[in-house]
């Protein structure tokens, strides 16, 4: 079971959001509040730039057919 645990805490997809956070914790003066809206900011302006690229393509697949 301790071998699972282990295994399971240094997983990648665990650690690297975990250590994320208390870095970004740590800047913010340990507020869990204000690491939420930064890392919801920051979700936020991702999804934007992925919106962006589709509705670019998707205007430019309208060109290809209406020309």
């Amino acid at each position: 079971m301790e071998s699972l645990i282990n295994r399971a805490i240094y997983h990648p997809l665990v650690s690297r959001p975990m250590f994320y956070l208390t870095d970004l914790m740590c800047t913010l003066d340990c507020s869990l509040a204000a690491a939420a809206l930064v890392m919801a900011s920051t979700f936020a302006i991702h999804l934007s730039r992925i919106f962006k690229t589709r509705l670019r393509r998707n205007k430019r697949r309208e060109r290809c057919i209406n020309a």
